[in-house]
Protein backbone atom coordinates (compact mmCIF):
# COMPACT_ATOMS: atom_id res chain seq x y z
CA UNK A 1 0.00 0.00 0.00
CA UNK A 2 2.93 2.47 0.80
CA UNK A 3 4.52 1.56 -2.23
CA UNK A 4 1.42 2.77 -4.67
CA UNK A 5 0.92 5.89 -2.95
CA UNK A 6 4.76 6.88 -3.35
CA UNK A 7 3.96 5.55 -6.37
CA UNK A 8 1.04 7.80 -6.88
CA UNK A 9 2.77 10.53 -5.76
CA UNK A 10 5.73 10.34 -8.22
CA UNK A 11 3.51 10.29 -11.07
CA UNK A 12 1.89 13.40 -10.06
CA UNK A 13 4.62 15.23 -9.57
CA UNK A 14 6.00 14.46 -12.65
CA UNK A 15 2.85 15.75 -14.27
CA UNK A 16 2.83 18.66 -12.63
CA UNK A 17 6.34 19.19 -13.35
CA UNK A 18 5.70 19.10 -17.07
CA UNK A 19 2.36 20.90 -17.45
CA UNK A 20 3.39 24.41 -18.10
CA UNK A 21 2.33 27.60 -16.23
CA UNK A 22 -1.49 28.72 -16.81
CA UNK A 23 -1.03 32.38 -18.40
CA UNK A 24 -4.65 34.23 -18.71
CA UNK A 25 -4.97 35.62 -22.08
CA UNK A 26 -5.02 39.47 -22.79
CA UNK A 27 -8.24 41.17 -24.20
CA UNK A 28 -6.87 42.97 -26.85
CA UNK A 29 -9.98 45.95 -26.61
CA UNK A 30 -8.33 46.48 -22.81
CA UNK A 31 -4.56 47.07 -24.32
CA UNK A 32 -4.55 50.93 -24.45
CA UNK A 33 -3.51 52.65 -28.20
CA UNK A 34 -0.05 53.54 -29.00
CA UNK A 35 -1.64 56.56 -30.52
CA UNK A 36 -3.84 57.98 -27.82
CA UNK A 37 -5.25 56.01 -24.06
CA UNK A 38 -8.00 56.64 -21.80
CA UNK A 39 -6.79 59.71 -19.20
CA UNK A 40 -7.64 57.75 -16.08
CA UNK A 41 -8.76 61.08 -14.74
CA UNK A 42 -11.51 60.48 -12.28
CA UNK A 43 -13.04 64.20 -12.99
CA UNK A 44 -12.43 63.71 -16.72
CA UNK A 45 -15.76 62.92 -19.27
CA UNK A 46 -17.03 59.22 -19.63
CA UNK A 47 -18.94 57.47 -22.42
CA UNK A 48 -18.54 56.26 -25.32
CA UNK A 49 -16.45 58.23 -28.43
CA UNK A 50 -16.30 58.85 -32.24
CA UNK A 51 -13.57 60.22 -33.65
CA UNK A 52 -15.62 62.16 -36.22
CA UNK A 53 -13.90 65.12 -38.19
CA UNK A 54 -14.93 67.63 -40.81
CA UNK A 55 -12.42 68.79 -43.59
CA UNK A 56 -12.52 71.53 -46.48
CA UNK A 57 -11.75 70.32 -49.83
CA UNK A 58 -9.27 67.40 -49.60
CA UNK A 59 -8.86 65.83 -53.13
CA UNK A 60 -6.77 68.15 -55.84
CA UNK A 61 -6.08 67.84 -59.05
CA UNK A 62 -3.89 70.40 -61.74
CA UNK A 63 -3.39 69.84 -65.33
CA UNK A 64 -0.05 71.04 -65.96
CA UNK A 65 2.57 69.03 -67.39
CA UNK A 66 5.64 70.17 -65.28
CA UNK A 67 5.61 70.21 -61.39
CA UNK A 68 6.14 73.39 -59.75
CA UNK A 69 6.29 73.64 -55.89
CA UNK A 70 2.91 73.46 -55.22
CA UNK A 71 1.57 74.28 -51.81
CA UNK A 72 -1.99 73.61 -50.83
CA UNK A 73 -4.10 74.16 -47.41
CA UNK A 74 -6.71 71.69 -45.60
CA UNK A 75 -8.66 72.92 -42.63
CA UNK A 76 -10.19 70.42 -40.36
CA UNK A 77 -12.62 70.60 -37.22
CA UNK A 78 -13.29 67.62 -34.82
CA UNK A 79 -16.71 66.72 -34.59
CA UNK A 80 -16.24 64.28 -31.81
CA UNK A 81 -18.40 64.91 -28.51
CA UNK A 82 -17.46 63.91 -24.81
CA UNK A 83 -13.66 63.72 -24.86
CA UNK A 84 -10.91 65.34 -22.92
CA UNK A 85 -7.80 64.80 -24.87
CA UNK A 86 -7.20 64.70 -28.73
CA UNK A 87 -4.71 63.89 -31.07
CA UNK A 88 -4.28 64.95 -35.20
CA UNK A 89 -1.68 63.17 -37.25
CA UNK A 90 -1.05 64.21 -40.56
CA UNK A 91 1.15 62.81 -42.62
CA UNK A 92 3.04 65.15 -45.21
CA UNK A 93 1.13 68.46 -43.21
CA UNK A 94 2.74 71.09 -41.31
CA UNK A 95 1.24 73.32 -38.91
CA UNK A 96 2.28 76.25 -36.92
CA UNK A 97 1.34 75.48 -33.42
CA UNK A 98 3.28 75.02 -30.02
CA UNK A 99 1.89 72.11 -29.60
CA UNK A 100 2.60 70.60 -32.77
CA UNK A 101 5.46 68.30 -33.47
CA UNK A 102 7.29 67.42 -37.10
CA UNK A 103 8.73 64.14 -37.70
CA UNK A 104 12.13 63.70 -39.67
CA UNK A 105 9.68 61.76 -42.06
CA UNK A 106 7.42 64.88 -42.60
CA UNK A 107 4.36 63.55 -40.62
CA UNK A 108 3.02 66.70 -37.95
CA UNK A 109 1.29 65.50 -34.88
CA UNK A 110 -0.62 67.91 -32.72
CA UNK A 111 -2.06 66.99 -29.07
CA UNK A 112 -4.24 69.05 -26.85
CA UNK A 113 -6.78 69.14 -23.47
CA UNK A 114 -10.31 70.52 -24.48
CA UNK A 115 -9.67 71.63 -21.12
CA UNK A 116 -6.43 73.77 -21.80
CA UNK A 117 -6.95 77.00 -23.19
CA UNK A 118 -3.09 77.09 -24.64
CA UNK A 119 -4.38 74.20 -26.86
CA UNK A 120 -7.82 73.60 -26.77
CA UNK A 121 -8.45 75.70 -30.27
CA UNK A 122 -6.55 72.86 -31.79
CA UNK A 123 -9.62 71.03 -32.10
CA UNK A 124 -9.93 73.41 -35.68
CA UNK A 125 -6.81 73.58 -37.39
CA UNK A 126 -5.06 74.79 -41.12
CA UNK A 127 -2.74 72.27 -42.48
CA UNK A 128 -0.01 73.13 -45.00
CA UNK A 129 1.14 70.85 -47.86
CA UNK A 130 4.06 71.97 -49.52
CA UNK A 131 5.36 68.35 -51.69
CA UNK A 132 2.40 68.61 -54.10
CA UNK A 133 2.02 65.58 -55.89
CA UNK A 134 0.81 63.10 -53.50
CA UNK A 135 -1.19 61.39 -51.31
CA UNK A 136 -1.65 62.10 -47.64
CA UNK A 137 -2.52 59.58 -44.77
CA UNK A 138 -4.97 61.71 -41.63
CA UNK A 139 -5.38 60.31 -38.36
CA UNK A 140 -7.72 61.58 -35.94
CA UNK A 141 -7.53 60.31 -32.13
CA UNK A 142 -9.95 61.34 -29.15
CA UNK A 143 -9.84 60.08 -25.46
CA UNK A 144 -11.59 60.70 -22.12
CA UNK A 145 -11.65 59.25 -18.61
CA UNK A 146 -11.96 55.50 -19.64
CA UNK A 147 -12.70 55.66 -23.35
CA UNK A 148 -10.62 56.44 -26.69
CA UNK A 149 -11.56 56.10 -30.35
CA UNK A 150 -9.01 56.95 -33.38
CA UNK A 151 -10.33 57.32 -36.74
CA UNK A 152 -7.07 56.65 -39.79
CA UNK A 153 -8.08 57.84 -42.87
CA UNK A 154 -5.45 56.75 -45.22
CA UNK A 155 -5.25 59.07 -48.84
CA UNK A 156 -7.27 61.12 -47.05
CA UNK A 157 -5.91 64.33 -48.54
CA UNK A 158 -5.11 63.88 -52.73
CA UNK A 159 -3.21 65.92 -55.61
CA UNK A 160 -2.70 63.98 -58.76
CA UNK A 161 -2.14 64.64 -62.25
CA UNK A 162 -5.67 65.00 -64.77
CA UNK A 163 -5.37 65.57 -68.08
CA UNK A 164 -7.42 68.02 -70.01
CA UNK A 165 -8.01 65.88 -72.69
CA UNK A 166 -6.57 68.92 -75.27
CA UNK A 167 -4.43 68.00 -78.38
CA UNK A 168 -2.29 71.29 -79.73
CA UNK A 169 -2.78 73.93 -81.42
CA UNK A 170 -2.57 77.81 -81.44
CA UNK A 171 -4.43 78.31 -78.03
CA UNK A 172 -3.46 74.99 -76.48
CA UNK A 173 0.71 74.78 -76.79
CA UNK A 174 0.77 72.52 -74.08
CA UNK A 175 -1.75 69.71 -75.36
CA UNK A 176 -1.06 66.29 -76.90
CA UNK A 177 1.07 66.83 -80.05
CA UNK A 178 -0.71 65.78 -82.71
CA UNK A 179 1.02 65.50 -86.04
CA UNK A 180 -1.51 63.51 -87.87
CA UNK A 181 -4.14 66.04 -87.20
CA UNK A 182 -6.52 62.94 -86.73
CA UNK A 183 -6.64 63.15 -82.84
CA UNK A 184 -9.65 65.63 -82.14
CA UNK A 185 -10.14 66.85 -78.29
CA UNK A 186 -13.55 66.84 -77.07
CA UNK A 187 -14.00 71.18 -77.53
CA UNK A 188 -12.74 70.31 -81.42
CA UNK A 189 -15.29 67.98 -81.94
CA UNK A 190 -18.38 70.38 -80.28
CA UNK A 191 -19.79 71.11 -83.29
CA UNK A 192 -20.35 67.51 -84.33
CA UNK A 193 -21.02 65.47 -81.29
CA UNK A 194 -19.08 62.24 -81.61
CA UNK A 195 -21.46 60.72 -78.81
CA UNK A 196 -20.46 57.31 -78.93
CA UNK A 197 -17.33 59.05 -76.78
CA UNK A 198 -18.17 62.30 -75.21
CA UNK A 199 -15.72 63.74 -73.25
CA UNK A 200 -12.82 61.83 -74.84
CA UNK A 201 -9.77 62.29 -77.14
CA UNK A 202 -11.37 60.64 -80.26
CA UNK A 203 -8.93 59.37 -82.81
CA UNK A 204 -9.67 59.28 -86.20
CA UNK A 205 -13.39 59.68 -86.31
CA UNK A 206 -13.90 61.87 -89.17
CA UNK A 207 -11.50 60.26 -91.42
CA UNK A 208 -14.22 59.50 -94.25
CA UNK A 209 -12.78 58.08 -97.26
CA UNK A 210 -10.19 55.14 -94.87
CA UNK A 211 -7.27 55.35 -97.25
CA UNK A 212 -5.15 55.94 -93.98
CA UNK A 213 -2.49 53.15 -93.65
CA UNK A 214 -0.20 54.51 -91.19
CA UNK A 215 -0.33 54.42 -87.54
CA UNK A 216 -1.26 58.05 -86.16
CA UNK A 217 -0.17 59.30 -82.50
CA UNK A 218 -0.46 61.89 -79.67
CA UNK A 219 2.23 62.71 -77.79
CA UNK A 220 3.28 64.69 -74.49
CA UNK A 221 6.48 65.51 -72.49
CA UNK A 222 6.00 65.39 -68.60
CA UNK A 223 8.67 66.60 -66.16
CA UNK A 224 9.55 67.18 -62.37
CA UNK A 225 7.53 63.95 -61.26
CA UNK A 226 9.78 63.03 -59.37
CA UNK A 227 11.14 59.48 -58.51
CA UNK A 228 8.40 58.20 -56.30
CA UNK A 229 6.19 55.30 -57.91
CA UNK A 230 3.24 56.33 -59.90
CA UNK A 231 0.42 54.93 -62.05
CA UNK A 232 -0.69 56.22 -65.14
CA UNK A 233 -4.29 55.42 -65.02
CA UNK A 234 -6.79 55.75 -68.05
CA UNK A 235 -9.55 54.53 -69.89
CA UNK A 236 -9.94 53.64 -73.44
CA UNK A 237 -12.32 52.43 -76.23
CA UNK A 238 -12.27 51.15 -79.82
CA UNK A 239 -15.70 51.75 -81.61
CA UNK A 240 -15.51 50.04 -85.10
CA UNK A 241 -17.30 51.14 -87.96
CA UNK A 242 -17.02 47.82 -89.37
CA UNK A 243 -16.58 44.91 -87.84
CA UNK A 244 -13.70 42.19 -88.65
CA UNK A 245 -14.98 39.48 -90.51
CA UNK A 246 -12.28 37.40 -89.16
CA UNK A 247 -10.43 37.59 -86.10
CA UNK A 248 -6.67 38.92 -86.38
CA UNK A 249 -4.13 39.63 -83.71
CA UNK A 250 -3.74 42.96 -85.34
CA UNK A 251 -2.74 45.87 -82.55
CA UNK A 252 -5.56 48.39 -82.22
CA UNK A 253 -3.98 50.94 -79.75
CA UNK A 254 -0.72 51.14 -77.68
CA UNK A 255 0.82 53.31 -75.19
CA UNK A 256 4.25 54.19 -75.30
CA UNK A 257 7.21 55.86 -72.56
CA UNK A 258 10.10 57.64 -73.49
CA UNK A 259 12.39 59.00 -70.70
CA UNK A 260 13.98 62.62 -71.21
CA UNK A 261 17.52 62.19 -69.91
CA UNK A 262 19.41 65.57 -68.99
CA UNK A 263 21.17 67.03 -71.93
CA UNK A 264 24.86 66.44 -71.17
CA UNK A 265 24.12 62.85 -71.43
CA UNK A 266 25.02 61.19 -74.34
CA UNK A 267 22.94 58.00 -74.22
CA UNK A 268 19.63 58.00 -76.85
CA UNK A 269 16.68 55.90 -75.26
CA UNK A 270 14.09 55.10 -77.96
CA UNK A 271 10.65 54.26 -77.20
CA UNK A 272 9.30 51.95 -75.34
CA UNK A 273 5.84 50.36 -75.26
CA UNK A 274 3.95 49.57 -71.56
CA UNK A 275 0.96 48.62 -73.16
CA UNK A 276 -1.29 47.65 -76.38
CA UNK A 277 -4.43 46.28 -77.29
CA UNK A 278 -5.59 44.09 -80.05
CA UNK A 279 -9.53 43.73 -79.99
CA UNK A 280 -11.43 42.42 -82.55
CA UNK A 281 -14.84 43.67 -81.49
CA UNK A 282 -16.35 47.04 -80.09
CA UNK A 283 -15.68 47.63 -76.38
CA UNK A 284 -16.93 49.55 -73.88
CA UNK A 285 -14.80 52.05 -72.09
CA UNK A 286 -12.33 49.97 -69.93
CA UNK A 287 -9.91 51.81 -67.08
CA UNK A 288 -6.06 50.32 -67.68
CA UNK A 289 -3.24 51.21 -64.98
CA UNK A 290 0.60 51.28 -65.55
CA UNK A 291 2.72 51.61 -63.05
CA UNK A 292 5.43 54.12 -64.59
CA UNK A 293 8.73 54.06 -64.32
CA UNK A 294 10.77 55.81 -61.21
CA UNK A 295 12.06 58.76 -63.61
CA UNK A 296 10.93 62.11 -63.41
CA UNK A 297 10.62 63.54 -66.65
CA UNK A 298 9.05 61.69 -69.54
CA UNK A 299 7.47 61.45 -72.90
CA UNK A 300 3.91 59.41 -73.40
CA UNK A 301 2.40 58.50 -76.54
CA UNK A 302 -0.89 56.39 -77.69
CA UNK A 303 -0.55 55.02 -81.26
CA UNK A 304 -3.75 53.98 -83.21
CA UNK A 305 -2.83 51.30 -86.30
CA UNK A 306 -4.59 51.07 -89.61
CA UNK A 307 -6.89 47.93 -89.97
CA UNK A 308 -5.92 45.34 -92.86
CA UNK A 309 -5.79 47.12 -96.06
CA UNK A 310 -7.94 45.85 -98.52
CA UNK A 311 -6.90 45.77 -102.82
CA UNK A 312 -8.83 49.20 -102.99
CA UNK A 313 -6.07 50.75 -100.71
CA UNK A 314 -8.46 51.16 -98.25
CA UNK A 315 -8.84 50.30 -94.59
CA UNK A 316 -11.15 47.18 -94.59
CA UNK A 317 -12.38 47.38 -90.84
CA UNK A 318 -12.02 51.05 -90.00
CA UNK A 319 -12.50 51.80 -85.94
CA UNK A 320 -12.10 54.96 -84.12
CA UNK A 321 -10.05 54.96 -80.32
CA UNK A 322 -11.26 56.92 -77.72
CA UNK A 323 -9.24 57.78 -74.84
CA UNK A 324 -10.51 59.55 -71.39
CA UNK A 325 -10.08 60.07 -67.78
CA UNK A 326 -5.88 60.20 -68.07
CA UNK A 327 -4.27 61.18 -64.84
CA UNK A 328 -1.21 60.03 -63.32
CA UNK A 329 -1.42 59.17 -59.06
CA UNK A 330 0.85 57.62 -57.09
CA UNK A 331 0.87 54.44 -55.84
CA UNK A 332 1.61 54.45 -52.88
Amino acid sequence: MVIRIKLFLLVFLIFIGCTPEYVPTLDSSSEQSGIISPTGDPDGRVGELEATFLSSKNKFTFSETSISSDTFSVSYVSTAQNFDVFKWIFEGGYVSSSSSSTTSSGTTIVEGNINDPSTSSQIGILVEYRDGFGRYDVTHAVANSASFDINNKPDYVTYEYLDNLKVQNSSTPDGWTNTSGLWYSPSDISTATYSVCENSIVGFFDNDDFTLIEPIDISKEFSNFGTSKKNLVFEYKIDFIVLPSISNNLKRISLGYTPNLSSSSSVTIEAGELWSNSSNESTEFRQVIIPLPLISDFNLSFTKYPSIINSNGRQAYPFNVCLRNIKIVPSE
